[in-house]
């Protein structure tokens, strides 16, 4: 009598999962679209424009700071320009997890600073290619020193 129970559990059928269970499973994660939405993008200086450099054929490192806020989980891809370059410096990515929050990639170029140049100017820009967002920095301008 003791083995007739394993039996006869092991014989009960399971009914097939629904068409939508089975082809979410078939899918995988990289099947199912991501619930993460940005809802703002900001690019900040972090170097206050007007402080004076040496322009002596080294470069000036501008720093900027590129801040994404988002809403509910998934990865956000991004990459930064420099000047009107079309060249990606820096690709990355960001992870969102539930809720709202901000996070935060600092990006530091090297500008250019010729001999007997009258200033050192320049800007970058953040792309977000998958929300097709991208937001620039305000042009900075550090005076040579005389």
């Amino acid at each position: 009598m003791l083995l007739a129970a394993p039996l006869l559990a092991s014989s009960v059928a399971l009914a097939p999962a629904p068409a939508h269970v089975a082809q979410a499973a078939a899918a995988g994660t990289s099947g199912v679209k991501q619930a993460v939405k940005v809802t703002k993008v900001e690019v900040v200086t972090l170097l206050k424009p007007g402080e004076t450099v040496e322009c002596n054929g080294t470069p000036v490192a501008m720093a900027f700071d590129g801040k994404v806020t988002a809403t509910g989980p998934g990865t956000v891809r991004y990459h930064w320009t420099v000047n009107a370059g079309r060249a990606r410096v820096s690709p990355g990515t960001f992870a969102f997890g539930a809720g709202t929050s901000t996070k935060v990639a600092l990006q530091v170029v090297d500008m250019p600073a010729p001999k007997n140049a009258k200033a050192v100017t320049g800007y970058v820009t953040l792309h977000l290619p998958d929300q097709k967002k991208s937001v620039r920095s305000e042009q900075v301008t550090f005076p040579c020193k005389k």
